[in-house]
This record gives C-alpha cells, sequence and structure tokens, in this order.
C-alpha cells in the first residue's frame, strides 16, 4: 500500500513536470518565459518575441552588445519543420542584420586535428533571405541588400543553392603612404596543405551589383554569375560572366570589362594550379592561362583585337627571387590618332621582349621595329641588367627617319634615388614640335647626375652641347649648371649661337643671385624666330632672388615683325626691389611705324619708386602725342592722375579737358571723370569695378558731339553732319549686367555717300534711343524723323539670362514714296515720278537669325509714271499682312489712262518658298513701248511651289493701238540656209525656274494695229500653253477685220484676213486676200494679192475674179484697167510695179539722209496713177512746215511745195512747178466701212 501510494506519487510528479515542460516549450506563454529567463540571465542580451512561440515563424528582435560586438537583427523569423526539405528543416528571414566588430591582438591558435566534420542530423535551410545587412570590422564596412539562399548538409557533404545578391558595398580604409622599404630578397612561398574538413559545393551564385570603394578609386561588380566547389583536397571554380568597371580608368572604353574564368586548384598534388581567364575590354580579348604546380608555373597571355600580342613564361614561386623566363612578342600595333602628326599613324610592326632570371638578378633585353608613315621607319633596342636596387642601361638605340638617339644609364634606388645619364641624339626630331622644322638639323650631347631623396633633389649637368643647323643658320650651344630643389646653383657657362646672333651668361643662383649676361642680335626673319632685329643689350641682375636688383641697357638699331617696324631705339632700365622699386626707365625711339601709321621722336620714361613716381611720353608723326601721369603706391593700392594729355590721329586732335584721377588695387579699380574734347565735341566717361566680387559701374556721356568731326577719320567712306548727344550709365553684378539706362539723340544728320559721280544723301532729322534694362531685360526704344524714310519708331527686347528670345516691333508712321522719286530717276537715268504714303505696325520674336515677323504693312495714293514702265498707276494701293513666314498680299491698281486691277494672294517661305496671287482687272491700260497700247481684263492665278510656277487664267484684251514704223534690232532673224563665218553662238537662256503657262486669251474688235502698210482690227481667240523645258505653243486664230494694205504702190482692202495657231505661237499660218478698191476698178474685175501658208514661208501670188492671166491681173491691182495693145501701157504698168517695190526698200535710206540735213520724219512715196506717176521725198522743217520735193516717173516735170499748218486739221499749201498755185486744204477722219 505504502509502495503504491509513493508510486502514485512519483507518477503524479512526473506527470507535473512534463506538464510543467510542456507547457514552457509548447505554449507561447512558456516561450515567452524561456525568452525572459534569457533576457535575465544574459545582461548584454535583449530578445523580442512577438505574439507566437518560438521556431514558429514568429518575429523576434534581437540584440547584442558587448565591448568588441554589437549585433542586432529586426524582424527575424525561424520556422522549423521536420522531414520536410531534410530532417531538420529550418526557414530563415529577417528585414534588417547591423553587426560590428573590433578585433583584438590574436593568440596563437592551437593546432586542430585533421578529419572530416559530419552533420549530426540530416540539416537543410529551405529559404535564407535578409533584406538589409551592414557589417563593419575595424573600421571596414560591408553593406549587403536583398541577399537570398538555400543550404543542405548531410554527413560531410554542404550544398549552398541559389545565392542571390542584389546589391552589396564594401568601403575600406584609406591606407596611409608609408615610404618604400625595399626587400633584399623576395622569399619563396610556402604553403601548407589547408584543413577543410567539409566538402562544400556552391551550386550557383549570382551578384547584381557590388562596389569595393577606398579612397577616391571605386569598383564595381555587375550581373556576377558563378559556380565554386572546395573539398579536403582541391578546390574548382567557373565564373560564367561578370561586368567590371573602375574608375580609376579614365577612358571611358576601357572602364569596362567583361570577364570568364575557369580553374581549379590541387594542394594534395604539390600544388597544381590550373586555370583560364578571358577578359574583354574596348573591343580587344584578353586571355590568361596558367598551369602547372608552383614550383614550374607556367603562364601565358594573349590579347586579340586592335593590339595583338602575346605572351609566355615560367615562374618558380618555391625559391627566393622567383626565377623566371619570359618572352613578349607583338605584331602591327596600330596607334592611329593618339599621337598628334608626324606620328598620328605610328604603328609597330614587330615587338620582342624577353626578360630571364631572378628579380634580383636579370637581363631584359627589347627589340621593336615599326613606321609612322610611309617610308619613316623606325628601331628600338634596348639592354639593361637588373636587381631589386638598381638598373643598368647598357645601350639604348632609338632611329627614326636619319635620326639616331643613344641613352646609356644607371639608376640605384637603394638609398634614395639617384642617376648617371649619357645621351647622345644625332638630328633631333623637331618635326614632332612643328612641320615648319622639317629639314632642321641639330644634334645634342648630355652628361648629367641627378639625385632624388624624398623632397630633396640635385642635378648637376657636367656637359650639355647642342649643335647643327636651324632654319639654315647654324647653332652652337655649350651649357654647364647645377640646381637643386631650392633652385640654389651655380650656372658656369651658358654660351649661345644662333647664326649671327649671340647670348651668353653666367653667375650663381640662389638665395644670393650674381647673374650677368650679353645679347647681341643681327638676325634676319626665318621660321624659328620671324623677327628681323639688330640690337646689343647687357643685362645684369644681382642681390637678393627675394628683392633683386637689374640692370638692362639696350641699343636697338632695327626691329621689325610683319607690318611693325622700330628704328633707333636706346633702351634703359635700372630698378632696385630692395629699395622700394626705386626705377629709371627709359626708351627714346626715332621711328616706330605699322601698315602706313607712322609716329617719330618717341620719348618715354618712367622715374620714381613705389612711394612716388612719374610717367611721361611724347611722340610726333601720325600719332602725335603728349602725356603726364604721376602716381603712387598707397594703402596697397596704386594712385595715379593723368595731369595733361594730348593725343592726334592724322591731325585730328583730342585732349584731356581737367586732370584725371584713377585707383587700382587687387580688389578694385576706380577712374574718376574724365573728359575728352575734339574739336568742338566733347565726351566724359568714368568707371568702376570689383575685382573680388566683379561688381562695378560705368558712365558715359556726350554732350554736343559734332558728327562732322569724324568725317576725316571715315575717309572717303561717308560724310557726316548733325549733332549728337546721350548718355550711357552701365552697373554689372558678380559680372553680370544688373543695369543699362541711356540715351542718344541726333539731330540734323546726314550721311553721304558716293557712288561714282553720284552723291547720295539720307537726311535724318531727328533720332532719339533710349536704353532700359534689368538683369534679366534689356529694352531700347527708338523713332527716327526723315525726309526721305519718313517717320519711324520701334522697340527691341532682349533678354540677358538666356530664359526667353527677343522681340521687337516697328512702327511705320508716315513714309512717302516721293523722294524716291530724284534717287531712282538718279540711278536709272530716267525721269521717274513716284509718290504715295506708306504706314504699318511689325512685330518681330524668336531667334535674330530667323525671327517671326507679324505685322501689317499698307501702301496709300500710290501714283507712278515713266517713260520706262509700260503701266503708270494712280491712286492705287497694297496691303500686306504678315504672319510668322507667311504674308497676304492684296492690292488694287489703277491706271492713269484708266482701268483697274485687284491683286489677292498669300505667300509663305517656310521651307520651299510656295505662292498663290490672283490678278483680276477690267480694261487695264499698259503701254509696253511708244505708239503701243493695250488694255487687258486679266483673270489669272500665278502659283509658285516646289520651284515650278503655273500660270492659268484667262486674259481679254477689249482695246489696243499698236503703230509700228521700225522693227527693233534682232526681230528679223537670219535665214537658216544662210552661214556667217566666224559669227559668235549666243547662249541659250535659260530660266531658273520651270513654269507651265494654259491661257485663254481674247483679242476684241477694238484692236488696231498700223506697220508697214497694214492698218486693219484684230480679233480672236487663242488658248496659249506651255510645258517645262518645251516651246511656246498656241491654238486659235485671229481675224483681220475692217483692213488696208498699202502694196505695189496701192491702197488695198483686206477681204480676207485670218492669220492661225497650231503649234508654236512664233510660227501661224496665213490666210489674206486684199483687193483693189473695186470702185477705182474697170469692168467689175475684182483684181488683188494672196498670200498663205506658213509665216516662215508664205506663198504669195496675184489674183483677180474672173480668172485671167497674171499680166492682165497685175495690170488690173495696179492701174485698175487692163493692158492696152501698146508698148507704153505695159512699161507704164511694170514701171509702177517696180516704182512701188523701190520706194518701199529705199524709204529708209532716204529718211536717214534727210535727218542728217537737217529735216525730220523725212518720207519716201508715189504719188498719182498711170503716166501721171509723182516720187515724192518730204520732210519737216518745224512741226508745222513741211517741204516736198516731187518728180514725174513717166515725164520731166518737177515741183516743189510748202505747207503750213494753221491748226490741227487746216493747211495753207503752197506749189510751184508748171504751174505755181495756193491751195487751202481740210482734213477730214473717217472709217471706211467693212465690205
Amino acid at each position: 500500500m505504502l509502495l503504491s501510494m509513493r508510486f502514485k506519487k512519483v507518477l503524479v510528479g512526473v506527470f507535473a513536470l512534463l506538464v510543467v515542460v510542456f507547457c514552457i516549450f509548447a505554449t507561447a506563454p512558456g516561450h515567452q518565459l524561456i525568452v525572459f529567463t534569457i533576457n535575465k540571465s544574459i545582461p548584454s542580451l535583449s530578445i523580442k518575441l512577438g505574439e507566437g512561440r518560438l521556431l514558429s515563424g514568429t518575429p523576434i528582435d534581437v540584440s547584442y552588445q558587448n565591448e568588441h560586438t554589437s549585433f542586432s537583427a529586426q524582424q527575424l523569423e525561424v520556422s522549423l519543420e521536420w522531414l520536410s526539405c531534410a530532417t531538420v528543416c529550418l526557414d530563415i528571414s529577417a528585414r534588417k542584420i547591423d553587426m560590428h566588430l573590433k578585433t583584438r591582438p590574436t593568440e596563437p591558435v592551437p593546432e586542430q586535428e585533421k578529419g572530416e566534420v559530419n552533420a549530426p542530423i540530416h540539416l537543410g535551410i529551405k529559404n535564407f533571405s535578409v533584406t538589409q545587412i551592414n557589417a563593419s570590422i575595424d573600421g571596414q564596412h560591408i553593406q549587403l541588400s536583398q541577399l537570398k539562399s538555400s543550404l543542405n548538409w548531410r554527413k560531410e557533404r554542404l550544398h549552398i543553392n541559389n545565392v542571390e545578391l542584389h546589391a552589396g558595398k564594401l568601403s575600406l580604409l584609406e591606407q596611409p603612404s608609408k615610404p618604400m622599404v625595399l626587400p633584399k630578397v623576395i622569399p619563396a612561398i610556402e604553403v601548407e596543405v589547408p584543413n577543410i574538413p567539409l566538402s562544400v559545393i556552391v551550386t550557383s551564385v549570382f551578384v547584381k551589383q557590388f562596389d569595393v570603394i577606398q579612397g577616391e578609386q571605386a569598383t564595381q561588380l555587375g550581373n556576377l554569375s558563378a559556380y565554386a566547389e572546395v573539398n579536403s583536397s582541391s578546390a574548382k571554380w567557373q565564373i560564367f560572366d561578370a561586368v567590371i568597371s573602375s574608375s580609376a580608368i579614365l577612358d571611358g572604353d576601357l572602364a569596362k570589362m567583361q570577364l570568364h574564368s575557369n580553374g581549379s586548384i590541387d594542394w594534395s598534388n604539390n600544388w597544381q594550379i590550373q586555370s583560364n581567364s578571358a577578359l574583354e575590354v574596348a573591343h580587344s580579348q584578353l586571355s590568361l592561362n596558367t598551369s602547372g604546380p608552383l614550383s614550374q608555373l607556367q603562364v601565358s597571355f594573349h590579347s586579340k583585337g586592335a593590339y595583338q600580342s602575346a605572351v609566355n613564361g615560367e615562374f618558380n614561386l618555391t625559391q627566393n627571387n622567383w626565377p623566371f623566363d619570359v618572352k613578349l612578342n607583338a605584331q602591327q600595333l596600330k596607334f592611329e590618332n593618339v599621337l598628334t602628326a608626324p606620328l598620328e599613324r605610328l604603328t609597330v610592326d614587330q615587338l620582342s621582349l624577353q626578360a630571364k632570371g631572378t628579380l634580383d638578378d636579370y637581363a631584359l633585353t627589347l627589340n621593336t621595329t615599326g613606321s609612322s608613315e610611309t617610308n619613316s621607319v623606325f628601331v628600338i633596342k634596348s639592354r639593361l641588367q637588373g636587381s631589386l636596387s638598381g638598373v643598368a642601361i647598357k645601350n639604348t638605340q632609338f632611329r627614326w627617319r636619319d635620326s639616331e638617339a643613344n641613352l646609356s644609364a644607371h639608376v640605384d634606388w637603394r638609398s634614395g634615388v639617384t642617376a648617371k645619364i649619357n645621351g647622345q641624339i644625332d638630328k633631333i626630331p623637331l618635326i614632332l614640335l612643328s612641320p615648319k622644322y622639317e629639314n632642321t638639323q641639330l644634334g645634342a650631347n648630355i652628361v648629367a647626375t641627378v639625385a632624388i631623396d624624398e623632397e630633396q633633389w640635385q642635378t648637376d649637368v657636367q656637359r650639355f652641347e647642342l649643335n647643327g643647323y636651324l632654319s639654315d643658320k647654324p647653332v652652337n650651344t655649350t651649357a654647364k649648371f647645377s640646381i637643386n630643389q631650392d633652385l640654389e646653383g651655380e650656372l658656369s657657362r651658358l654660351e649661345l649661337d644662333y647664326g649671327s646672333n649671340k647670348l651668353t651668361m653666367s653667375g650663381k643662383l640662389g638665395k644670393q643671385l650674381k647673374l650677368n649676361g650679353r645679347l647681341i642680335l643681327a638676325h634676319s626673319a626665318d621660321t624659328f624666330l620671324p623677327v628681323d632685329a639688330k640690337m646689343d643689350a647687357e643685362f645684369v641682375l644681382n642681390g637678393s632672388s627675394q628683392t633683386p636688383e637689374i640692370a638692362i641697357n639696350a641699343n636697338v638699331k632695327s626691329l621689325r615683325y610683319k607690318d611693325f617696324l622700330l628704328n633707333n631705339a636706346i633702351v634703359d632700365l635700372t630698378s632696385n626691389s630692395a629699395l622700394n622699386w626705386q626705377t629709371y626707365a627709359s626708351i627714346q625711339a626715332g621711328k616706330v611705324s605699322y601698315d602706313t601709321t607712322i609716329v617719330e621722336d618717341i620719348d618715354a620714361s618712367l622715374q620714381g619708386d613705389l612711394a612716388k613716381h612719374t610717367f611721361a611720353i611724347t611722340s610726333h608723326g601720325d600719332i602725335a602725342a603728349a602725356v603726364h601721369l604721376n602716381g603712387a603706391w598707397r594703402n596697397q593700392q596704386w594712385q595715379g592722375q593723368v595731369s595733361s594729355a594730348t593725343v592726334s590721329y592724322l591731325q585730328q586732335s583730342m585732349s584731356l579737358v581737367t586732370p584725371a584721377s584713377m585707383i587700382v588695387s587687387q580688389s578694385e579699380a576706380q577712374f574718376d571723370k574724365q573728359c575728352w574734347k575734339v574739336f568742338d565735341s566733347r565726351a566724359c566717361i568714368s568707371a568702376k569695378q570689383n575685382f573680388s566680387s566683379g561688381d562695378g559701374l560705368a558712365n558715359i556721356e556726350l554732350s554736343q558731339l559734332m558728327l562732322k568731326d569724324f568725317n576725316p577719320w571715315l575717309k572717303n567712306v561717308a560724310t557726316l553732319e548733325g549733332i549728337a548727344s546721350g548718355e550711357l550709365f552701365v552697373d554689372w553684378r558678380s559680372g553680370q549686367l544688373n543695369q543699362a539706362d541711356g540715351q542718344l539723340k541726333l539731330q540734323q544728320a546726314k550721311v553721304t555717300t558716293k557712288e561714282g559721280e553720284r552723291a547720295h544723301t539720307l537726311p535724318i532729322e531727328n533720332l532719339t534711343a533710349t536704353l532700359g534694362s534689368t538683369r534679366e531685360l534689356a529694352s531700347i526704344n527708338w523713332q527716327v524723323n526723315s525726309s526721305m524714310l519718313g517717320r519711324l519708331s520701334g522697340q527691341v527686347a532682349m533678354p540677358l539670362t538666356g530664359i526667353g528670345q527677343p522681340s521687337g516691333s516697328v512702327e511705320i508712321i508716315h513714309m512717302s514714296l516721293s523722294p524716291l522719286s530724284a534717287i531712282l530717276s538718279k540711278s536709272l537715268k530716267q525721269p521717274i515720278e513716284l509718290s504715295g504714303d506708306i504706314s504699318g505696325q511689325l512685330d518681330l520674336h524668336g531667334n535674330l537669325r530667323s525671327p517671326t515677323i507679324s505685322g501689317q504693312i499698307s501702301a496709300r495714293d500710290i501714283a507712278m509714271q515713266s517713260a520706262m514702265s509700260p503701266v503708270a498707276l494712280v491712286s492705287s494701293s497694297v496691303d500686306i499682312a504678315l504672319n510668322d513666314k507667311n504674308a497676304d498680299i492684296k492690292g488694287e491698281l489703277q491706271a492713269l489712262q484708266g482701268g483697274t486691277l485687284s491683286l489677292d494672294g498669300q505667300v509663305s517661305w517656310e521651307g520651299q518658298p510656295v505662292a498663290s496671287i490672283s490678278a483680276v482687272g477690267k480694261d487695264f491700260l499698259i503701254a509696253p513701248q511708244p505708239n503701243v497700247e493695250v488694255s487687258i481684263s486679266p483673270n489669272l492665278i500665278l502659283k509658285y511651289q516646289q520651284n515650278k510656277a503655273f500660270l492659268t487664267g484667262q486674259l481679254q484684251v477689249p482695246f489696243g493701238r499698236i503703230e509700228i514704223q521700225t522693227l527693233p534690232a534682232g526681230v528679223v532673224q537670219v535665214s537658216q540656209d544662210q552661214v556667217i563665218v566666224d559669227a559668235q553662238q549666243e547662249k541659250v537662256s535659260r530660266s531658273p525656274i520651270a513654269y507651265t503657262i494654259d491661257l485663254d486669251v481674247s483679242v476684241g474688235d477694238d484692236f488696231r494695229v498700223k506697220a508697214f502698210g497694214l492698218d486693219s482690227y484684230i480679233a480672236g481667240q487663242l488658248d496659249v500653253t506651255k510645258l517645262p523645258a518645251s516651246p511656246l505653243l498656241a491654238s486659235g486664230e485671229l481675224s483681220l477685220n475692217e483692213g488696208r494694205y498699202s502694196a505695189f504702190g496701192q491702197d488695198l482692202l483686206i477681204k480676207t484676213g485670218l492669220i492661225g495657231f497650231n503649234g508654236a505661237l512664233n510660227r501661224p499660218y496665213l490666210n489674206v486676200r486684199a483687193i483693189r478698191n473695186p470702185e477705182v476698178t474697170a469692168n467689175d474685175v475684182e483684181a488683188g494679192i494672196e498670200l498663205s501658208g506658213s509665216i516662215s514661208s508664205p506663198k504669195f501670188s496675184i489674183y483677180s475674179q474672173p480668172a485671167m492671166d497674171q499680166s492682165q491681173a497685175l495690170a488690173y491691182l495696179l492701174n485698175g484697167e487692163p493692158i492696152g495693145e501698146g508698148d507704153n501701157a505695159n512699161s507704164t504698168v511694170l514701171t509702177q510695179l517696180l516704182l512701188a517695190q523701190g520706194l518701199n526698200r529705199s524709204e529708209g535710206l532716204v529718211s536717214k539722209t534727210g535727218e542728217k540735213l537737217g529735216f525730220k520724219d523725212v518720207s519716201l512715196s508715189a504719188r498719182g496713177s498711170g503716166e501721171s506717176t509723182k516720187v515724192e521725198v518730204s520732210g519737216y522743217l518745224t512741226p508745222n512746215v513741211q517741204v516736198s520735193y516731187r518728180v514725174g516717173v513717166f515725164d520731166s516735170l518737177s515741183e516743189v511745195a510748202i505747207r503750213y499748218r494753221v491748226f490741227s486739221k487746216l493747211y495753207v499749201e503752197a506749189t510751184s512747178g508748171l504751174y505755181d498755185s495756193i491751195d487751202l486744204l481740210y482734213k477730214f477722219d473717217w472709217e471706211p466701212k467693212s465690205q
């Protein structure tokens, strides 16, 4: 019973314990108790558990901090699953993890036993995800963003899968510079076999971006994709892809590189290394391969692309100083556009380098051949012997073209750097400096020693020689000197001979200077020194280097540079900086000329010290000056005053009215008001500038500025008259314009220019311009009153900050066209009467080179009349409306003799010009030449686009009067069957614009033509067309109505008159019949002439009705009756025919002969008919007195007649001949009706 009770108590206790353990480990309050107990037990540890249990995904905040370690995790979630991804499967995530470590001095770690580590159970991490990780170790910081992975550990094999990192950053401390300690030996690499107890496989790693920053250098690794495996005997890796960029590489093309690599290390087999790496950079591919153990490591490096090379070598890293044998070979290395001319096409054809030995005892041989251009081969050969403590260059040779350089040196860096150099150069290639030295031949020898120890250095040049020819002049130079970092030393000798020029210098350098020299020039200009000079100068430099004393004495006989010439000048200068820069300087020159300007007897002097000094200059000649200036250096500023000044140029004098003061310091400059007088003109200026802030101001005043005073300086360009006045105030802040205000007035101004013997004067009675501005905008308002231009005003606004665009406006208040009549008459040498008024408003915006223009221009009451113009206008108007790059044109034109013409159209010049203009008129009278008047009623449209013109519409000609006395030259073309020897072929003129014409021309019944015996009205319809590259074509016909034609001495009536067109406009077809007046023709016979066929080869015939032979028809045509039976009648008819033809051909000759004798309007004609036919020569002595002489053809009777015009149609005629008579004549005008 007792045992049973005890068993029950034990059982109850065990059960109670199990319940407590279950409550603690299986419930949320129990887990809270565990967390509470841990927090109390470990003071530096803090755990905050959310609502839930441990290992169930409940968020946990953990922080731990002690003297050397600080750790915190936020939103840490850990989930535990059994028999899922492994026996124990975890899911771990955190929002942020911070960890900071400070390392302590390390103690020797006891050697651990080698062996494998096996997982006690199958452990897996299904998902490991951290949003942000910040860690630092002894000031080195690392940041990781969005890290993800998974893990599986079974026995001795650990698999890490799918490692992903979105961004990472490693910040390393910048290492302080340490003095370089040269090692005496490079120790061999001794490596031990590592103890790796696990077999680790990283199946996949992807890093999107990882930055490594140290100081100002940054390296970025991007898009890294890799695989890695390591175990107790070896390691393998493979980098599928990676992009590397570095800020240390300035070239943008070289800064980004793409890397691929794979390899393995087997330390169980004498550290066998096998790797293959490829790097792509700037269109080039680099590959690095290694193989073999550390004692016989084979390394090969190859580059492909623009620079192809191969390096092969063998290294023994297990011995001291690493014995090696390396060979480099490269071919066709092109460095185009890397160097300047003439090396811009440098190409290395073959480069070989071989180095063998150890790092403390090696020999290197370099051989290079190449070319800079065709037939410009260079060769480089070098041999050197080196060690860890120095290098000896036994012989280095460089040859290029005719140049050759040899260098030998020994450099030792065991204690600082010391170098002994011995160099020789034959035919220095100065063409590398400039192509103008292509034929220069100079050689140099140098023997020098250089020693550098940290910040101290010393250079001793035992011998420097330069000999040869420069610009075809001999050069001989020798020098010997020594100098250190404090510029202390001694110039033992410097002698330079260049042609006939010589420079010598010697003395001591350092804190105490003692240098003297002499310069002798007898030089003619060449490419090296483009100056002609003859001078002798001596100079001395003594005293402290801080406050030296300078003395210069020079005698310049002549000095010429381009258009500048100085003759007979003496320069004397002494200055002692120790005595407050006590200075005496004098320059006396007999003559100075530049281009055509000559200045003589120049005397300039400067005397005094900083506390008080004076400057004076006088000169004569084209520029005559007398300027006197006083100055002093006080309170860290120079204070000066121009006490008097007179300057004249080309005998035009300008003088200072009152003394002008000025102050200049390092921080600012101030010029008080100074006024200058030029003849009767006066101008004043003052200014101030602060150099530190960039602020300043200036003020200019013009009072009664006579424009005529500037005419001598304008020479023959123009002549000015008038008076100008104004002022300008400018204020700027920090170098930027802050304010500008001013105004300018011109009164009674005239600008006269000459063109040959003609003078053109532009009068401007009044011009006013006002300037105002702010920091953002400057504006100008102006107004012009001119008797020629009229009244105009405008405004211009210019932005000063770069924001916005310029704008402006122009208002034409009133502009008269009448003043242009005289100018046009003089220019065209023809009287032109022009009148009218122009007004308008234009607005301009945008770019100054291509502004946007809008507004309107109107011309009213336009009247124009000239003998050379076919149109005389009166009361006409034209309106032009502008909108950006488009214009609307409207016009109403009225002819002086009657008729109107309306214009309406649009023009655009945005891109390709486009235009469309219509012309509609009624009875618009034009007179293209004397005795020609035509009235037109057009309805036309002219279009222009794509460089083509189109003219379409209707053209009515209701009225016309044409009288032609003689044909203009060139109208009658030479027949095609005639060949003129040595005739110059005329060039065919082609229009630059292709055009198309389609017109309907209608000629009314009031169009009369009088020409060469024809007097007729013309009417009809024509269709005129033209296509590009084709002649002008016409179709239709014109009829001759109520016409008369004088032929064969007869006044013929046109019975039928048709002119047909069906082709080229200048080749119509004729169908004309002209008959003798039936009233004066016997026997009711109709006799006449017939003209038919093409105008180029018409057919002419005589016909009659009824039909009869040609002789009878001709008799009826000429005499109005048939031929009689006797020969006298036939002779009379034929004589009358020949007389009519002869008179027609001789009329021009008689007219010219009469004009030579003083007669005007001389004519030759036939009077009468039959046997009473007479030849008459008549002409005018005065406009009202006509003299005639008549001779009978078939008799010998002659008579003289004088006719006097009393009124326009009343005449008195006195005749003296067989009978003397006085007749009173009255003239009637009548037009016969058409037959």
